[in-house]
């Protein structure tokens, strides 16, 4: 058998990491000076804690840690405009000779990731795992100044076997070198300088407030000191703590201050009345952002109407990308997501209709894949109903459990048609009361749909022969309890068969969208229709005979003599409290369909048709609601 060694062009790697397309922001090696930074000042921290106390009990080692004089962690970032130089300097652990040739000359290699820092065994989890960052480093500058010294406090007992060089180094990298260079200094103070000679391109973006914004922008808190200077500008920087939601205190919008085990920082909660005022999303771990685009990654409860977040993981907890701006979808991530959504749940645990001005419509998919968040969320949520002859608004949970055990039929039909029917047809609506066990009205009620989901036999909608009178029939076996979560990708919010009848389209009452005009997928001319999607006339005359439609229900006291191919409006007299099915009755006139066949022929050649297959797209009377039509001329 023959073998070949996998070899990995160590150039084209580096020109890889360093390129535009890498990183996704110019100015990231800001971040990685201070990753590397904050971990070399947490780690001396940690060593000068350990010091002489390593065969101490925790107790012990407090009390001797606490009568030391306390080592005072420190950063700087400097910038001189006039010659395009740039430095970070901490007074951390610092790296010497060892530190240069095994880790930092190493693309890949890690000092916080090695067997020497291991075998420290400090109390600290450091951030930097990858062994890149000064890749960010090289991408922005022609050359890069390394000047360090190792503190003492790294030969302590745990590693007495491998004492290392206090000596410190200097180390000088140009563009396009493959070495690096470096000579013993005489560096006095113990920590590292990094300064780097920036491209004119790069220096050119530079100011006092790139860098401050930078900095914050990347950072959730500075528990560090940090002094920023430009030219003669100086700017310090020092927050220990998250700062609070700016908007904590405003009425109808609900903080929920977070400190655990994992997480610190805060989750705000927004009603529909302050939806503007919703605040960018962000995450962090270990005190660094790692999603640019929080919003969208899919940390908030599908339930929640409207939220934001600024929240720090406090140890190394996701698995980021290698470049630190994106987050693994893995089984960390899951767990996150459901933290998120008990800390919320908890906060209303003994308020769950406080929690129900928060919940989400129902208009879009919202059941989560935690069965313990949909049980309390079927608690909070309340559905309006017409049940045993009451009016009634019960939770979710009540609906179901009442149920338990039967196969039931339900009607979803709006408040307003509700009342019209009970009023107009009392008769009728006294044997639709007897033909199902619940009535369901607006409030809710596509959240209902979707806790209904595990039950649902089957789903229609309803068209009565009665004018105006429209609803959708469901068919539901409740006699186990099911789960919703494996529904919810899956559940339908309306009837995926629209209706029985051969009609072209008719106007729905529902909660979203009620001047919804719903084309019949099982009509032949819809059908005709479809296969055509990509054709603009098509669409277009699709359009035209929909919005023809809306203006005549709207202006059902005026005479159309024919279609309307229009780029304006009409007079919009719809009444809101008068259900829409009601005012579609009597729209049309008993030539509409003629009028349709006539524009079809305006808009389509004869040679248009038979290359689009809508030979057959012919309209009769039959193709639309009965009680549409004006009653005929005796």
């Amino acid at each position: 058998m023959k073998t070949v060694q996998v070899d990995f062009n160590s150039k084209n790697m580096i020109s890889t990491f360093t390129s535009d397309q890498f990183y996704d922001s110019w100015d990231i090696f800001i971040r990685e000076l201070l990753q590397n930074a904050y971990d070399a000042c947490y780690a001396r921290q940690a060593l000068e804690w350990s010091w002489g106390t390593e065969f101490l009990e925790l107790e012990q080692a407090e009390k001797v840690a606490s009568v030391r004089r306390g080592y005072q962690p420190k950063i700087v970032i400097s910038y001189s405009s006039s010659n395009g130089m740039f430095f970070v300097e901490d007074n951390g652990i610092g790296i010497n000779e060892e530190d240069l040739l095994l880790y930092v000359s190493r693309v890949g290699s890690c000092y916080y990731t090695s067997d020497s820092y291991k075998n420290q065994r400090l109390k600290y989890e450091p951030i930097s795992q990858f062994g890149i960052g000064l890749c960010s480093c090289f991408r922005v500058s022609r050359a890069i100044l390394i000047e360090s010294r190792k503190d003492k406090s790294i030969n302590t007992a745990w590693n007495v076997m491998d004492r290392q060089s206090l000596e410190p180094i200097a180390a000088k990298w140009f563009n396009g070198a493959d070495d690096i260079e470096y000579i013993a200094s005489n560096r006095k103070l113990v920590g590292t300088r990094v300064t780097l000679a920036l491209l004119p391109r790069f220096a050119m973006n530079m100011s006092m407030s790139a860098i401050v914004n930078a900095v914050k922008k990347y950072m959730i808190c500075q528990p560090i000191p940090i002094d920023i200077y430009f030219d003669k500008k100086k700017v310090s920087l020092f927050q220990p703590k998250i700062a609070s939601s700016p908007s904590a205190y405003i009425v109808g919008i609900t903080t929920l201050q977070v400190d655990t085990d994992l997480l610190e920082g805060y989750i705000t909660l927004y009603n529909s009345r302050h939806k503007e005022m919703v605040e960018p999303s962000e995450i962090f771990q270990q005190g660094f952002r790692i999603a640019k685009n929080a919003d969208e990654i899919g940390l908030k409860p599908e339930w929640i109407r409207h939220m934001a977040f600024r929240l720090n993981i406090k140890k190394r907890f996701l698995n980021l990308k290698i470049t630190r701006d994106g987050i693994a979808y893995d089984d960390n991530f899951k767990q996150l997501r459901e933290i998120m959504g008990q800390l919320i749940l908890s906060y209303y645990q003994n308020n769950y209709m406080g929690l129900g001005q928060y919940l989400n419509d129902g208009r879009s998919n919202v059941l989560s894949e935690f069965e313990s968040e949909m049980n309390i969320v079927a608690k909070a949520l309340f559905v309006s109903v017409y049940l045993k002859g009451q009016q009634l608004e019960l939770n979710i949970e009540t609906i179901i459990n009442g149920f338990l055990g039967q196969a039931i039929k339900i009607a979803f039909i709006s408040q307003g048609l509700f009342d019209y029917y009970r009023r107009q047809y009392p008769a009728e609506f006294k044997a639709f009361l007897n033909k199902y066990n619940l009535i369901v009205f607006e409030k809710n009620r596509e959240f209902f749909m979707q806790f209904l989901a595990p039950y649902v036999k089957g789903q229609r909608y309803e068209i009565s022969s009665l004018p105006g009178i429209t609803y959708i029939d469901v068919s539901a076996d409740l006699h186990m309890k099911k789960s919703v979560s494996p529904y919810r990708k899956g559940y339908q919010a309306y009837p995926a068969k629209q209706v029985d009848d051969l009609i072209f389209c008719f106007v729905s009452n529902e909660q979203s969208g009620p001047f919804r005009i719903i084309l019949n997928q099982n009509h032949r001319n819809v059908q005709l229709l479809e296969k055509c999607r990509d054709d603009a006339r098509v669409n277009n005359f699709r359009e035209v005979v929909i919005e023809n439609i809306k203006q005549r229900i709207m202006n059902s006291k005026k005479h159309w003599d024919k279609i309307i191919d229009f780029g304006g409006s009409f007079v919009d007299e719809w009444k809101q409290e008068i259900p829409m099915t009601v005012q579609a009755i009597w729209c049309l006139e008993n030539d509409f369909a003629d009028s349709l066949n006539a524009f079809i022929k305006q808009k389509f050649s004869w040679q248009d048709m038979v290359e689009l297959g809508l030979e057959g797209l012919v309209f009769h009377r039959d193709d639309f609601i009965n009680w549409w039509y004006m009653p005929r001329n005796k």
